[in-house]
Formats: C-alpha cells, structure tokens, sequence
C-alpha cells in the first residue's frame, strides 16, 4: 500500500499489533498463567544468559571506541552539511533513547541499590555513595554504545552503501549480501515491531501514574482510570502533532525545549536541596562509576543471593538492547552529515555525562532526606509506593507545588518525544523504501501514533496489567541479540574492506562523495 507516494507494509504492521493486543487478552482471561510462565521464562534468562549480555555490551564498547577513535571515524554520513547541530543531535537522541524513565527514576532508584549494596559494602554511608555510582553507570556509556553497535550498521547500510529499506532485515540482508531468505526477513521485523510495541507499552505503564498522581497532587482531581486514558489521549495529540510536521520542525524544537526545561528542573533542585552534598557525591559517584566500570560491567554475583546484577543490571542492558533496532533508524534519520567519530563521542560522553549529573542531583536529594529522617524512602519502596515517594520528597521542599508542576510539564515532554522518535521509528521500519533524507510520509506516522496510544488504552480498559510486558522485550531479545553482534562485526568487515587503503582525509572525501552521488 502506498501512502504519500512510499510504500508501506500494513500486513507487518497491523500483525505485529494485533500480537501485542493478544498477549493483553490472554493475560486477562488467564492472569496467574501468564504472570507464573513470563516469570519464570524471565528468571531463567537473567540468571542463566546473564553473562550474554555482558559479553555483548563490551564487544560493543570496544567495536565503537575502535571506529571512533581510529581513522574510520573520519567516515561522513550523508554528505558534509549536518542537517543537526551536535546539540540537537544530543537533545532528540537522548529525548528518544531514554525519555520519561529518567524523571520516573531520577528520584527513587538509588534507593534500591542503597536497599542492596554490592561488592559486599556493609558501611551505611559507602552503601549510599555507590547506590549513586550505580545509577549513573546503569544510565551511561553502556546503554548509549548498546543502542550505537545497531545505530551504526543502519547509517552505513543508508549513507554509505545506498540500502533505502531501513527495517532491521533490510540492514542486515544488505551486510550479508542479499542472501536473507523473504521469510526470515518478515520475522525479524515482526518480532523487532512487537518487541518495541511492548516496550513503549510498559514505558507509558510507568510514565502514566506518575503523571496522573503528580496531576492528581495539583488539582485534586481524583486519580482514576478515566484520568489514565484522558492522558494518554492529550499525550498522543501532542506527540502525533509533532510527528505530523515532521522531525526538523517538530521533534528538533521539542526536545530543545524538553532539555533546557529538564536542565532547569535539576537546576532547581540543586539550588534548594542541600547543594553542597549534591555537589560532593555527585562528584564522588561519578568517580566510583568511572573507576570501577569494569567491576559493574561484568559483576554477576555468583556466590549472593540477592540477584541485584540479573535483575537490574542484565535487565537494564537488555532493555537498552531491545530498544536498539528503532534508535538506530531514529540515529540514522538525525545522523546526516556528522562524521561518524563525532556520532559516537557526541551521544556517548554527553549522553553519560546528562545522566549522571541529572540522578546525581535527583538521587542524592532523595538519599539525604532518608538519611535524615525526613522521608522514609526505604519503607515507601519497600511498600511498593514509588509515586508516593516523589510527592513526599516535593512535601519537604519550600514550594512543593511549583516543583510538582515543573516535573510534570518535564516527564510529560519527555513521554511525548519519547513516543515521536518511537512513531518514527516504526514508520520507518513498516516502509518498503525511504528517500535519501530518510523521511517517512506524515499519515504514516499519524497511523503508528494512533497505534502505540491504542495499545495502552486497551490494556486499560481490559485491565490487563503493562507490568506483564516487562518480560517481554527481555525474552525476545535474547535469540535477535547474536544477530546484531554479527551484523555489527560484517559492517566492520565493509567499512575495513572499502576504506582499510585510505587514510583520514580521503576516507571522509570518499564517503561524502559517495553520499552526494546516489542523491543525483
């Protein structure tokens, strides 16, 4: 079918929809089933292919610095005329790649690792400053080089070797040289397509009652499901606006504003909450994260009991990982005319340094209010009542009001670009053929809009819990995962092939010569 002139594939899209409708009316008609058989297909995955995960997020880390900081970074995607400044590269990546988990974490998730101190920490206060250094490394350089090994294969197979299918099985038929059978094509995109459907599901399952609360907190309108839904329609207006008039007027300007205002928001919190603590840990947490990178980035905790890095950890990467295939089209849609060392350096060093001065800030204020007695953030964890949490740490500040609203109107801007670059993503994916700015057409991305504000909804409205989608990216994954290790060591093997008798300067005249040629 085609829509504005491109051809899309509504059987792939409208499949893989109605997959993730299914797995929610099983869920209602059979719950304990569901929960026990997800449950247990999740355990025996972190705790057994754990490492996996591990393995593959370092061969990542090393693949990428070797591009980067090698003569291949000279490499020019799309010409030499960024349609991007570096900043808003940044700022729709990061708005994209992380969104509205970071404010819906920012404020409670060092508390559970302070609850759950590694490497056998028993000092109160140690416990504290690596709760903090955990949070930042859990946010940082991992995830972003998770999400670049994908990102890369897609902007060489673009930019470089001309490939205008940017599915996942377009990118990696193309670096195998046209020998991926049409089926196994279909499946790849249709599991990559249900993978990020549950995904968003499950980050619109944690966003919605924060932000319903936060509202509730503000009006004292009633949290209720109406209120849920409600939401989620004002969400989507919003996000599907945005993605009507397109990435260069729409999602540039709104993830601007979205991180000057985050920027401001954690500004505020500096300022009133106990600055000069702020200021010591953050730079301390920042230290341990840098110093024992290695340590956290292997650490399985064989002998404990616990199971903190199968569950937050391992979980943690393979969530980036599941997300990985629709950042990289996003990546490769606001990569054009950056040299390829400054895509990974840029999104990798600014990416870690945002998060980690964003839960810096954040986790600390909460940490000294536990420390103090103020709150008791252990118990509010402990009894499952995060969003209570966040209103109790506004509660101890001068103006909790002014402080609800401002996290609102951040975790809000958040959610909408998040659900953008998502809509882009899959538009991009369930289209048979893009032109050379990687534009997909208008009322296909309304299309996928409408789709991924649906699929909470119905959840809603059958009361299906998001929480059983949890395990869904993460088990999914798990056989896609030796595949984008593959992809990402034969687009080594091209990149090494075609530019390996070049140095710096003519590798990048050579790959802005090519991008300029198949424009013409």
């Amino acid at each position: 079918m085609k829509i504005n002139g491109l051809d899309v594939d509504l059987k792939l899209t409208l499949g893989s929809f109605s997959a993730v409708i299914l797995l929610g009316i099983v869920a209602v008609l059979y719950p304990e089933g569901t929960k026990a058989t997800m449950g247990a297909m999740l355990d025996f995955t972190v705790k057994n292919l754990g490492p996996g995960f591990l393995w593959y997020t370092l061969f990542a880390t090393g693949l990428l610095l070797f591009l980067a900081l090698s003569k291949y970074g000279n490499i020019r995607l799309g010409g030499d005329k960024p349609k991007f400044n570096k900043f808003q590269l940044f700022a729709m990546a990061l708005s994209a790649g992380l969104g509205a988990s970071t404010m819906y974490w920012g404020f409670i998730e060092s508390t559970y690792y302070f609850m759950d101190p590694q490497f056998g920490i028993v000092d109160k206060p140690m416990a504290m400053e690596y709760a903090s250094a955990y949070n930042m490394f859990h946010w940082g350089a991992a995830g972003w080089f998770v999400y670049l090994i994908v990102a890369v294969p897609f902007c060489i197979a673009f930019y470089i070797r001309g490939e205008r299918k940017l599915s996942l099985s377009g990118v990696v038929n193309i670096m195998f040289d046209g020998i991926l059978p049409v089926w196994a094509q279909k499946l790849i995109d249709l599991l990559f397509i249900i993978t990020t459907l549950a995904a968003t599901a499950l980050t619109l399952g944690l966003a919605i009652p924060m932000i319903s609360s936060n509202i509730s907190s503000l009006t004292g309108i009633p949290d209720s499901l109406l209120m849920g839904i409600g939401i989620i329609v004002a969400l989507s207006i919003v996000f599907s606006l945005s993605s009507y008039i397109g990435v260069e007027k729409g999602m540039a300007r709104l993830s601007n504003a979205t991180i000057y205002i985050c920027a401001a928001f954690v500004g505020l919190t500096f300022v009133i909450g106990p600055s000069a603590l702020i200021l010591n840990n953050t730079t301390n947490a920042i230290g341990i994260m840098l110093t024992e990178y290695l340590r956290m980035s292997t650490n399985t905790d064989p002998f404990g009991t616990t199971l903190f890095p199968q569950y937050w950890t391992i979980f943690f990467l393979a969530n980036w990982i599941s997300y990985s295939p629709g950042i990289g089209v996003f990546i490769t849609k606001i990569a054009k005319g950056h040299k390829l060392r400054d895509l990974v350096l840029v999104l990798v060093s600014a990416g870690t340094l945002g998060t980690s001065i964003t839960f810096g800030v954040l986790g600390t204020f909460t940490m000294n209010l536990q420390n103090t007695g103020v709150v008791d953030a252990v118990g509010l964890i402990n009894s499952g009542q995060p969003t209570q949490l966040v209103a109790e740490v506004f509660g101890s500040t001068p103006f909790p009001m002014v402080m609800t609203f401002v996290y609102l109107i951040t975790m809000v801007l958040f959610t909408v670009t998040t659900l953008d670059g998502t809509s882009f993503s899959l538009a991009g994916i369930a289209t048979k053929k893009l032109d050379k700015d990687a534009n997909v057409s208008p009322m296909f991305r309304l299309f996928w809009c409408l789709l991924l504000a649906v699929v909470p909804i119905v959840f809603l409205l059958i009361r299906a819990k998001l929480n059983i989608l949890k395990s869904f990216p993460v088990l999914i994954i798990v056989p896609m995962m030796p595949l984008f290790a593959v992809l990402a060591y034969r687009t080594l093997g091209y990149i090494q092939k075609t530019f390996g008798h070049m140095d710096g300067k003519e590798i990048e005249a050579y790959s802005i010569e090519v991008s300029k040629s198949q424009e013409l």
